[in-house]
């Protein structure tokens, strides 16, 4: 079959292959913060959770919840659950896990074939899957290889996944899925020698990790979630590529970069913070992609104040960090994870998220247009208009542009011009306890900013204030109102934050002194 980059694959024996193994990355695979979201003592009961939602599934029935979103359904696909089930058969000898883990992958061998399509096809899940697999059986080789029938038809399906995807790669939508696909293939060519087809894809991948990674280490949608994610995507193929004894110096090259940057927007945090489609149950957690990136490459993360390819900016002084967004929406042909989130930042105190972006919560849901909004972060709009023109699910018009006019360390000063050309000037400093937001707008129009508070606070609100017990003092310039505003620092869970709506002509500002420094 002539794949999409060009090659032929060709099709194997099973029973006479040749195989090579692809690296374990423990660290990764089994990251208790990751084995945490798949209670072992369920998938036994055979309840599967994703994203919040836990459902009942007996493995021999078609792969699909009519009643469920579409990416809680790819999350069923993924066989990301399949680790906790290779940790326990690992840690215990007890063969009733090996049983499950082949009960899980048999039941979609035999309900999901290639004729009939659906989610189980779609390119991502494809790709995903086929990491996941090839990593679970990693670790269970020699037990699999006793078990001659279940080996044969796990090979063979391989097989035929890794033919279908180099068919169906996702050019069509690029980043991420673009990213995933040639992941995948490269595993899926070094696991079976397939010498030819990795050489090809070789060559297309570092085209996009020389496209996709930013010269500052940020992976260029912008979303600290997905980057972390294709972090781990790179340290995989990376690894895999030094254990199959062809490292490859190009691709490595951009590991240092990636770990400083997913370290300096988490580290000795709470959780990410809610920049774009982001969300803190899904990628693998900073400790792991650390203790792995430690192991494997001997590098080290180094802390840094600025991304400016990037646009994000870290002030930090006592115990308070603010995270700003003073850059572009990312690539201009892949805005689908884009948010209204120009100007935005968040504070965290000892940690602790204090005032905070709204997030995601879920990609197929009423409340996506209310998530992607400028009054669902931290920012400011000119006479109640969205920074950007967010429509449909994935989908962004016309854009705003965004740019760092100055960084001091103390003081970031960035200008933001949204979809009608109107453009504020913010300004926010850091000085001693006390945090200080400033918008400006030249043309002295209507300028409304948005400032939640994470909703473990309790507030109180005075005529002149509102006090964060335990935090501070917030003060406002200009006419300001409460709301009530959903919250979701995690995909599937949402809950109530308090808001303030702040609204002026020409100017506003907002500050926030921490009290219990």
């Amino acid at each position: 079959m002539e794949c999409s980059i060009g090659c032929e694959i060709k099709p194997i024996s099973v029973g006479n292959e040749k195989l090579t193994l692809i690296a374990q990355m423990e660290k990764l695979d089994f990251d208790p913060v990751f084995l945490a979201r798949f209670p072992v003592e369920e998938l036994m009961q055979d309840h599967v959770c994703f994203l919040h939602q836990s459902r009942k599934f007996s493995w021999d029935e078609p792969w699909y919840f009519p009643d469920e979103t579409p990416l809680w359904n790819f999350n069923l696909h993924y066989f990301e659950y399949l680790f906790p089930l290779v940790e326990a058969y690992r840690r215990t000898g007890n063969r009733m896990y090996y049983e499950k883990i082949k009960t899980c992958v048999e039941g979609w061998i035999k309900n999901n074939p290639r004729s009939a399509g659906g989610n189980g096809w779609a390119p991502y899940t494809v790709a995903l899957r086929l990491t996941n697999w090839l990593s679970c059986f990693s670790y269970l080789y020699e037990t699999v290889r006793e078990d001659k029938v279940f080996y044969d038809r796990f090979i063979n399906a391989l097989y035929e996944q890794y033919v279908y995807l180099s068919g169906h790669l996702e050019k069509d939508l690029l980043g991420n899925h673009y990213f995933e696909d040639l992941k995948a293939l490269i595993l899926c060519a070094l696991f079976f020698q397939d010498e030819k087809v990795l050489s090809r894809v070789l060559l297309e991948f570092k085209k996009q990790c020389n496209e996709q990674i930013l010269p500052d280490g940020m992976h260029f949608e912008l979303s600290p979630m997905y980057h972390k994610i294709i972090f781990e995507g790179m340290l995989r193929v990376a690894a895999a590529l030094r254990a199959a004894n062809v490292p490859d110096l190009e691709i490595e090259k951009h590991l240092q970069p990636m770990l400083d940057a997913a370290y300096s927007m988490e580290y000795d945090l709470d959780r990410l913070p809610l920049f774009n489609d982001c969300g803190n149950n899904v990628a693998k957690s900073l400790e792991a992609l650390c203790e792995e990136a430690k192991n494997k490459f001997h590098l080290l993360p180094v802390f840094k104040k600025q991304f400016p390819n990037a646009g994000y900016y870290i002030l930090e002084e006592n115990d308070v960090r603010v995270i700003v967004d003073a850059g572009e929406i990312g690539p201009q042909y892949l805005a689908g994870h884009v948010h209204c989130d120009a100007l935005s930042f968040e504070v965290f105190f000892k940690g602790k998220p204090v005032l905070v972006n709204c997030g995601t919560y879920a990609y197929q849901d009423a409340l996506r247009p209310f998530f992607r909004s400028t009054l669902a972060h931290n920012t400011v709009r000119v006479d109640r208009r969205e920074q950007s023109s967010c429509w449909g699910t994935f989908r962004t018009a016309k854009r705003q542009r965004c740019r760092c006019l100055e960084f001091s360390g103390n003081l970031l000063k960035a200008e933001m011009t949204d979809q009608a050309n109107c453009k504020v000037i913010r300004t926010v400093e850091l000085r001693g306890s006390k945090l200080t937001v400033c918008d400006h707008s030249r043309s002295n129009q209507l300028l409304e900013a948005a400032v939640h508070v994470v909703p473990c606070a309790r507030l109180f609100e005075l005529e002149d204030s509102v006090q964060i017990e335990g935090i501070g003092t917030m003060t406002f310039s200009g006419e300001r109102k409460r709301e009530q505003m959903p919250y979701a620092p995690e995909y599937g869970a949402k809950k109530d934050c308090a808001a303030w709506i702040v609204s002026e002509k020409g100017s506003l500002s907002f500050s926030l002194t921490i009290a219990s420094i």
